[in-house]
């Protein structure tokens, strides 16, 4: 189930409708109780009723009750004023009853169960063919705890502003009450005077119509032998922070390498590119981690990762590799993680079950003093970009610029980070250091995908290279490019029609590249040199005694494998190229947004090193916007550790201990919690 954020909720991401706010005091003819309501242009009706003496000085109780019409699959209603972050009441028909079910919206998905709003259902809730209509008191709806701990409490003196949501579409198991649901069909807000909806009578009303019935088990709580006394729950207390650990271990844990260093109050250390595989070679001895410069010959080599498609999936190479690499007496960057904070990136949108399982091993396995799991685009933000800008490193196939953490205390406003990496590109919309979620696009071509399309083209034409993924992806990073006129350069290396010598493809044509693999023994890494047209055929060579060297020639393959991050569709996949996200990601974003997006376009990932990458990338985004629309792009220094940089400035920010979770915090409020705070983020 997809929910609109806070932020998407500022910046109008949604079409919302507005309830119309009813003033007059409705009086329920079932109950007798006198309510306050709203009510949509749906006909759905919130109404509430709180004690007299309600206010934001302390917790308190409310009576609800929610009026939909029977064609709604359900509806809910969110307590704070956004769809996420804050309690839920979802309500549908089942039967002859009325279900609800307590949930806390974290994400674009199912919202969670939550457990500390408390109902229970009074006299009044029924379904019939018209409509279906739940009556409750509700501890918990009112307050709840804060990423620190402390109890938010809505103010009951004043107007407060509420949001729902509602879907036609039933929900999946209408008697359970922790069933999923579809996606919303519009989401809306509405200003409620909690002050005209306070009573003397309250507490009368909660005794008198303290009465259960037949629902789902699930659903209710059991009759107490007394009236219950009706205080909403002390607030917790908060749990005592230690002192932030000295020293903070960024880590960028990309599929293909692993970008890792030590930042403290006054010194980023330059970050390591470390090998994210254990690898074994043709001798069958393994290598783990960096462990992997040793290895003489890659021949055969296998490869294990334990990142696929961008998320961690193998916890157990990864916990190896980890520890290898910063736990092991003889680690290259040994540190002791009771004593250290660890920033930890991931993809945008990832699944709920995976940050638990990171969560866990974070604190469980490894036991890091604290902790924070953000999402690696939005790291980005943390550079001085106009700098970037200005300063543009030559755009073609290269060493990466080396670049250091500058001192960036607050993030750009607007940034279109696109990330072309190994398993996959991404285009994140990013707003004051956030990312715009609903407007996240994906590719799932990236470096391991063009290099295993490289190895089986390579295997039809030339040699079987099925076995040799190393060797191809050194290939492809030293002699691909991005073609600038795509039907050109397939025109100049198109050899004919049978029988036909193109004198155009006989001398090359500009295209054509010999690649020198490699033999371990004299080089252990390929050559790319100029094509020669008179070199004799490798057969004629050793039948006069030369040395034999194993060469590949290049041709179209040199462009049209990196051209299928431009137009998948070539290989018959369903996806749109990186030009056409660009653009549906910003569809999903109001106009207003899209100038200040299309001027600060920062490309990063390894795949943005290809020659020609940058300039296609820029040509084919201004064919697709108005001539005045500034379109603006450029490629960080090092695209390779551009995101790590930007999270050793996070490191450094004077409130990140603020945003950062200690394993006391874990264990006392389990990963949940941890999930609302870390996506709270640390704003402008």
């Amino acid at each position: 189930m997809k929910w609109t954020s806070s932020l998407a909720g500022l910046l109008g991401l949604f079409t919302l409708v507005s309830a119309q706010a009813d003033s007059t005091p409705f009086v329920d003819a079932d109950t007798g109780i006198t309510f306050q309501s709203a009510t949509n242009s749906e006909g759905i009706t919130y109404r509430v009723a709180l004690p007299a003496d309600a206010s934001a000085e302390k917790p308190y109780d409310v009576i609800i009750q929610i009026v939909a019409p029977i064609s709604m699959g359900w509806v809910a209603w969110a307590w704070g004023g956004g769809m996420t972050y804050n309690p839920l009441t979802v309500v549908w028909a089942n039967g002859d009853s009325a279900v609800y079910s307590s949930r806390q919206a974290l994400g674009y998905y199912t919202p969670i169960m939550y457990e500390d709003a408390k109902y229970t259902v009074l006299k009044g809730t029924s379904a019939n063919a018209t409509h279906f209509k739940l009556t409750a008191l509700c501890s918990g709806c009112a307050s709840w705890p804060d990423f620190d701990g402390n109890a938010m409490t809505l103010d009951g003196t004043s107007q407060v502003n509420f949001a729902y949501a509602y879907s036609t579409t039933p929900v999946d198991e209408p008697s359970n009450t922790e069933t999923t649901f579809s996606i919303h069909d519009s989401v809306g807000h509405w200003t409620h005077d909690l002050g005209a909806a306070r009573s003397d009578q309250f507490s009368s009303w909660c005794h008198s119509v303290f009465t259960f019935f037949s629902l789902p088990t699930s659903n209710l709580q059991s009759p107490p032998s007394s009236p219950p006394d009706f205080m909403a729950p002390a607030r917790k207390s908060k749990v005592h922070r230690p002192p932030p650990p000295s020293r903070t271990l960024v880590l960028d844990n990309g599929a293909h390498t692993i970008k890792a260093g030590f930042v403290t109050d006054d010194a980023i250390d330059g970050p390591r590119v470390i090998p994210n595989c254990i690898a074994r070679a043709r001798d069958g001895k393994t290598y783990v981690a960096s462990e992997t410069t040793q290895c003489a010959d890659f021949s055969e080599a296998l490869f294990r990762r334990p990142v696929e498609k961008g998320f961690i999936v193998n916890w157990e190479a990864q916990k190896e590799i980890w520890e290898r690499e910063f736990l092991d007496d003889q680690a290259p960057l040994r540190c002791d993680p009771s004593e250290t904070r660890l920033l930890l990136a991931e993809p945008p949108n990832s699944l709920p079950i995976l940050q638990g399982n990171c969560d866990q091993m974070v604190f469980e396995e490894f036991g890091f003093a604290s902790y924070y799991r953000g999402p690696g685009a939005a790291w980005n933000a943390y550079h001085d970009l106009q700098a970037m800008f200005q300063t543009q490193p030559p755009q073609h196939h290269d060493e990466p610029t080396p670049t250091t953490a500058s001192a960036v205390q607050s993030p750009a406003e607007l940034i279109l980070l696109i990330d072309s990496g190994y398993s996959h590109a991404t285009v994140t919309p990013i707003f004051q250091g956030k990312p715009i979620h609903p407007a996240v696009r994906r590719l799932d071509v990236g470096g391991k995908f063009l290099t295993n399309y490289l190895t089986r083209v390579l295997s039809l034409r030339h040699y079987d290279m099925r076995n040799e993924t190393y060797i191809v992806n050194e290939m492809k990073e030293a002699a691909c490019y991005v073609s600038l006129d795509f039907r050109g350069d397939l025109e100049r290396s198109w050899k004919g029609t049978r029988g036909e010598r193109r004198e155009v493809y006989l001398t090359g044509g500009g295209i054509a590249k010999d690649y020198v693999l490699p033999d371990f023994h004299t080089r252990s890494r390929g050559v790319v040199r100029d094509y020669d047209p008179t070199r004799a055929s490798r057969a004629k060579r050793l039948a006069v005694g030369e040395s034999s060297e194993d060469v590949l020639t290049l041709r179209n393959e040199r462009f049209t494998i990196p051209e299928l991050l431009f137009n998948p569709s070539d290989i018959g996949m369903w996806q749109p190229g990186l030009p056409d996200l660009v653009v549906q990601s910003l569809q999903c974003l109001p106009h207003g947004l899209w100038p200040g997006l299309l001027a600060n376009i920062l490309v990063v990932g390894g795949n943005s090193l290809f020659e020609g990458f940058v300039p296609r990338l820029q040509e084919e985004l201004r064919k697709r916007f108005p001539d005045d629309c500034t379109v603006r792009l450029a490629r960080a220094p090092d695209p390779i550790t551009n995101t790590w940089l930007g999270g050793a400035n996070l490191a450094q920010h004077p409130h990140l201990q603020s945003l950062t979770v200690t394993k006391l915090e874990y264990e006392e409020h389990g990963s949940p919690w941890l999930a609302r705070k870390f996506a709270a983020g640390l704003g402008p």
